[in-house]
């Protein structure tokens, strides 16, 4: 069965720790620490994806674009990139999945970015400016 926009949102709200917004065709679910996961159904892909930081914060981007690059299979399922959200420039982790998964493995995608996200920010966090971070 393919995965709707409403079917993903009522996923996400079944989730008793997540909060739930939807905006337009995103929903946003954030976790009890507070990390934003965005998500949006399309015709053949679900895509979730966790904003960073804005790459005005790094530090050295050659720096940590290797770094990312040679610590990637730490954290296989989930990929990293930059994306432009408003007028700058973000560092964002995101996962793919079929629309036709089923309902436990968009939940194990979401909870495995959340914990990611974690994970990439302890990873990195030496390349960011900490003035500009904290």
């Amino acid at each position: 069965m393919s995965q709707s926009q409403a079917t993903l949102q009522s996923i996400a709200e079944a989730q008793t720790d997540w909060l739930v917004e939807v905006e337009d065709h995103c929903i946003c679910i954030t976790n009890d620490e507070g990390v934003d996961v965005f998500m949006f159904g399309g015709e053949q892909q679900v895509i979730a994806e966790a904003p960073l930081f804005p790459l005005s914060v790094v530090t050295d981007v050659d720096a940590l674009n290797a770094l990312i690059l040679k610590t990637h299979h730490l954290l296989p399922l989930t990929a990293i990139c930059v994306k432009t959200i408003g007028d700058e420039d973000y560092y964002v982790a995101f996962g793919a999945l079929s629309t036709q998964s089923k309902d436990s493995v968009i939940v194990e995608e979401i909870e495995t970015l959340f914990a990611n996200v974690d994970e990439f920010l302890e990873l990195y966090n030496t390349h960011l400016n900490q003035e500009a971070v904290a």
